[in-house]
């Protein structure tokens, strides 16, 4: 990818917030009230489901209250508007959330900070938040062999699995990493293969780069609240998340070997010729050249198929792509 990481043009593509305002006395807003009873009848809990607030172009976020407890989940900056092709930052986020809570009679999030070694229920608690980045590979085709090649890749602790032939995700408990085609998502989402900007995306060789960061990551990561998030952390977080999509297989390069420190260049040979290490070295000293490797552009950890016809590995350069001065932000909430 181009450029410095900490730079990308990121923007927020979905956020969870819950916030409980002890004093109560607020609006109901609900679609409808869930309750748990005992053997005898008696009521012991009730818990209201929140309801689709329903903008233009079929859009929706999920928006409860309790009278003393707010929630809003969604993607805030996609509501009202045609498309997500681009979407709003942290701050415009919040600041457009914010709208829709008073516009329903609710006072606005609070944006406090976690204190340390504290356990405080006020505040506004971040949930959920899905950082993202729109890159162009140049063309169709070659946005399309970039996805076939992040659909070979691994990554540790995390399970993979695939949007049809356009799509990846590796995902686990704290996390989820996508990479897609943005064009056959649009078309997937009820626009049609014709719409314009679903041309212009195909033809900029658009590839979407998603991070969804859940409840469990954003606790470790000191971001519960609100004033805890600022653009630059979500930043960090998009280019450390997606690092692993920076790197590309060099293994055809003729002068790879030559460049690999003596002690691993064996290894790296033999992986070349469609061995497998394992079978060949203890574990220690398996994982201790795969990381030598990686640097290298070299994943022993993945079994070489030397079967198939070798294919040069043409490298993809991603351009992170800015909204264009044409671009409309039809917003209308």
């Amino acid at each position: 990818m181009a450029g410095d990481p900490l730079s990308f043009p990121v923007f927020v593509d979905w956020i969870t917030v819950a916030e409980r305002h002890p004093q109560g006395g607020l609006p109901i807003v609900c679609k409808g009230v869930h309750s748990w009873s005992d053997s005898q009848g008696v009521c012991r809990a009730e818990r209201i489901s929140s309801t689709n607030l329903c903008g233009s172009h079929s859009t929706s976020v999920l928006l409860g209250s309790d009278g003393a407890s707010v929630f809003l989940a969604g993607n805030v900056g996609r509501l009202s508007r045609q498309d997500n092709v681009f979407n709003l930052g942290w701050q415009a986020t919040i600041e457009k959330s914010n709208r829709i809570l008073v516009a329903n009679g609710l006072p606005e999030f609070s944006v406090t900070r976690s204190n340390a070694g504290e356990k405080s229920s006020y505040g506004a608690r971040l949930l959920r938040v899905d950082i993202t980045c729109g890159f162009s590979s140049g063309s169709d085709a070659q946005a399309r062999a970039l996805i076939r090649w992040a659909q070979g890749l691994s990554v540790a602790r995390m399970t993979r699995g695939y949007k049809g032939d356009w799509g990846v995700y590796w995902v686990n408990t704290r996390r989820m990493v996508k990479a897609y085609l943005k064009a056959p998502e649009m078309v997937e989402h009820g626009m049609s293969p014709d719409e314009w900007l679903v041309t212009w995306t195909r033809d900029q060789g658009m590839v979407r780069l998603e991070v969804e960061v859940k409840r469990r990551e954003l606790q470790a990561l000191g971001l519960n609240f609100l004033g805890d998030v600022t653009d630059e952390k979500l930043r960090a977080i998009f280019a450390e998340e997606t690092a692993f999509l920076r790197k590309v297989d060099r293994s055809d390069e003729p002068d790879i070997l030559m460049a690999i420190p003596s002690r691993s260049r064996p290894y790296a040979a033999a992986w070349l010729k469609g061995q497998d290490l394992r079978q060949i070295c203890s574990n220690g000293t398996f994982y201790r050249h795969a990381k030598v490797l990686r640097g290298f552009g070299i994943d022993i950890t993945q079994r070489r198929d030397i079967h198939n016809f070798p294919v040069k590995v043409r490298v993809v350069d991603l351009v992170p792509l800015s909204p264009p001065s044409w671009y409309e932000w039809d917003e209308a909430a």
